[in-house]
């Protein structure tokens, strides 16, 4: 298989003092690595050649692990997650298969967190506000969408009919509730049972659609891509929360901090962490007197895989609004995530993500 040269990336990375992800070191340890890799092709087993399971078993479409049909079957909920400063710690995230990260306004980010297992999920929250880009990374996991108030712009799309369980609405107080020990509007949770009613009172399904095919492909085992840049410290370009990644040899995952400290669930104590790190890079513009973003989310543009150390370039696409978006190395051929949780962001173009060896 051909390899892919890793192009130098700049901006940021430069006032940093770091490497941009997706750049290359020209040293001679790196030069030295080079010569002894071996192709992809030669190192990476795929999703298709996976152990088979046992009956009642199967492949979560979300993280590529083992899980029960009964929960692997269902659609996840997607919930909007405050991460302003005044509302951390959150409560139960760490149990998301997949978190989203990006900007809204003034610069600070919200969480949209998937969970399909919510057996054990007590207390989730803080929730807040619908954006509308949102939306369309909940659509490409086909899960159900949670929120409690929405922007101008996610109101259009769901007066046009996008369905979502909304704190607004009339069956609300079935759905979430307020604590006593933060101030609104930083103080709205909700609950297996709080999901599951509003589940029930808009009428949707958690079941997939007929012939559903999940959108990310898995290794057969846990592989160290052949290609790519040292990514042990991954510093992502929000200015707000400074949040970044750490990454741990021993398990293999990578660790969140932001504002200065590990990134913790209160209901746990446990920090945030994942296996797979993914950066959509997408246009950017702002779109009203109160700084309402959006992205560019349907076509293509450039990003990284990072997983097990490594940062990878890849490439995103999405040809329409109800098509979901996919991920591809430089060559063109699918890319692969390691089996676990990831955390996905969509980065402003103009932002680079930054990485560093420890």
């Amino acid at each position: 298989m051909k390899k892919r040269n890793i192009l130098a990336v700049f901006g940021l990375a430069m006032i940093l003092g770091l490497t941009a992800c997706g750049g290359k070191k020209e040293t001679a340890e790196s030069e030295t690595e080079t010569t002894v890799q071996i192709t992809r092709a030669e190192t990476e087993t795929t999703s298709e050649e996976r152990e088979p399971l046992p009956e009642g078993q199967m492949y979560s479409y979300l993280t590529g692990e083992p899980v029960d049909e009964t929960i692997g079957m269902q659609r996840p909920f997607a919930i909007m997650i405050n991460n302003i400063q005044d509302a951390i710690p959150q409560s139960g995230i760490s149990q998301a298969e997949i978190v989203y990260e990006c900007l809204v306004e003034s610069n600070i980010t919200r969480l949209l967190c998937e969970f399909q297992d919510i057996e054990n999920l007590d207390k989730v929250g803080s929730i807040r506000s619908a954006r509308h880009y949102y939306m369309d990374l909940a659509q490409d996991d086909e899960a159900v969408f949670t929120h409690f108030g929405q922007s101008i712009f996610a109101e259009e799309r769901i007066n046009a009919g996008y369905p979502t369980i909304s704190g607004l609405s009339g069956y609300g107080g079935n759905v979430f509730y307020r604590t006593s020990d933060r101030v609104a509007p930083h103080n709205v949770y909700s609950s297996k049972d709080g999901l599951l009613a509003g589940l029930e009172a808009t009428g949707m399904t958690r079941d997939y659609p007929e012939g559903y095919e999940g959108r990310f492909n898995f290794y057969a085992k846990d592989t160290v891509p052949a290609e790519g840049e040292a990514a042990e410290i991954v510093r992502m370009p929000f200015s707000y929360g400074q949040p970044w990644f750490e990454y741990n040899e021993e398990d293999g995952l990578y660790y969140r901090y932001q504002y200065g400290e590990a990134h913790i669930d209160a209901e746990n104590n446990e920090q945030l962490k994942f296996k797979n790190l993914i950066i959509q890079y997408a246009a950017r513009s702002v779109i009203s007197d109160q700084d309402h973003q959006d992205y560019a989310l349907i076509g293509s543009g450039e990003g990284l895989i990072i997983t097990n150390g490594k940062a990878t370039k890849i490439t995103w696409k999405r040809e329409t609004e109800s098509d979901r978006t996919k991920y591809y190395y430089e060559d063109g051929t699918p890319a692969y995530l390691n089996a676990g949780k990831s955390y996905i962001s969509v980065v402003p173009s103009e932002t680079p993500v930054t990485c560093e060896a420890k």
